[in-house]
């Protein structure tokens, strides 16, 4: 206080302590009507909100623990709005997703028996796709040129003693010679232009023995690679593979060789086909859940690896009790719905458990039974504002009192 007064005695002009109370007095309006929405005016609009109201439609929820039921006056209107209760024809479908992979029996990994240096590279990048024949790289192997020499040598001599009495030992050097080379992976067509020209192919191409796609590339232009070292890995995609997780309880209705239908997420509607191959023989997830492997033909090559889709198993058919999907409310992770009693004319809540959806129906695990009446709830339209409230008023304010089946 003292520091105001002395601040307001050092301004000297009239003009300069009229301007001071003025700032004064605008800063102070708009934090004394927050004040007074805060503490005295926003409590009575909140307390006094019909929403809030638990005795506004008489329903009487907060007096008890017990559900009280609901009465409506001029039951003809709501009529439409009723859906009985039944039981319906439905060919259920086991429901799981995964992902595409490679087939693993068709996974080929490139690898040498011989050293050599990279040359030249063809099949430069993953992902490409090579054909069978295809050349991958270019490589140049001292250990290959001495074989080739040793082969060269060995044919010439074969040629010069094959009418003496020498020519079974010249031929079982020759062959053996051809075997090592055919054994290294020079093919019988390189083979022969050896023969045919009498001359060592300094570079020889490594061939891709699959059609396919580049999975990984480990090698580099120049480079050393070493016998057996991995160069390449590669894989035939025209057949995929997706494992999928179905509950235990769902195992008497797949066998291997079962079809099954599936759908990826960018190809919209489209519907493809797959066959179970294989069934785990253990289970996961604490014995809840068993794994099978689908086997999709992918001869035209539309799907991509990695995709991830839904796969759809029809199981037997069966008869099911369902209630409309409109009928049902979602409050709090409960299922509530409006049942009417014919006898007393007055409606309850009730907490039901849903399972599969059927083309517009829930099937009922439990809480309803064959021929009651229940109250469409999310189409009434033709019936008056206030009955409305009244009657999600009447669900919300049961939900709580209601416990989960």
């Amino acid at each position: 206080m003292f520091k105001i007064k002395k601040i307001f005695n050092s301004v000297k002009t009239t003009a300069a302590k009229n301007k001071l109370i003025i700032s004064a007095v605008l800063v102070a309006i708009p934090v004394i009507l927050f004040i007074a929405y805060r503490f005295f005016i926003m409590p009575v609009i909140y307390y006094n909100k019909k929403l809030y109201n638990f005795y506004n439609y008489n329903i009487g929820i907060g007096k008890s623990s017990k559900i009280h039921l609901l009465k409506l006056d001029n039951i003809k209107k709501i009529k439409p709005y009723f859906r009985t209760i039944k039981e319906i024809k439905v060919f259920p479908t086991i429901r799981a997703s995964g992902r595409t992979t490679f087939a693993s029996p068709l996974v080929r990994i490139i690898s040498l028996k011989f050293g050599g240096y990279i040359s030249k590279i063809y099949a430069d990048k993953a992902g490409i796709k090579v054909r069978k024949g295809m050349p991958l790289f270019l490589l140049y192997s001292p250990s290959l040129i001495d074989a080739e020499n040793d082969y060269i040598l060995a044919y010439k001599n074969y040629l010069r003693l094959k009418n003496t009495s020498f020519k079974s030992q010249a031929e079982t050097i020759y062959l053996s010679s051809e075997k090592k080379l055919l054994f290294w992976g020079i093919n019988k067509y390189q083979l022969k232009k050896i023969e045919k020209d009498h001359k060592i192919i300094k570079q020889i191409p490594i061939y891709s023995p699959i059609n396919g796609i580049v999975v990984k590339k480990l090698i580099s232009d120049g480079g050393y690679v070493k016998p057996s070292a991995r160069l390449y890995e590669l894989a035939d995609i025209s057949k995929l593979w997706m494992k999928i997780f179905i509950n235990v309880r769902d195992l008497k209705f797949i066998h291997i060789g079962k079809r099954v239908s599936l759908r990826f997420t960018y190809y919209g509607n489209t519907i493809f086909h797959g066959i179970i191959s294989y069934i785990y023989p253990y289970t996961f997830k604490k014995g809840k859940f068993i794994k099978a492997r689908i086997f999709i033909d992918n001869k035209k090559d539309i799907l991509k690896i990695n995709s991830y889709g839904n796969v759809y198993i029809k199981m037997p058919y069966s008869k099911r009790l369902v209630v409309p999907i409109s009928a049902v409310a979602h409050i709090d992770h409960k299922d509530i719905v409006l049942i009417y009693n014919k006898n007393k004319n007055v409606f309850q809540a009730k907490s039901i458990i849903v399972g599969t959806r059927y083309a517009g129906y829930y099937s009922v695990i439990e809480g309803l039974k064959s021929n009651e009446t229940v109250v469409e709830l999310k189409n009434l339209k033709k019936i008056s504002v206030n009955k409305a409230e009244k009657i999600y008023h009447y669900l919300i304010l049961s939900s709580v009192k209601i416990k989960s089946l």
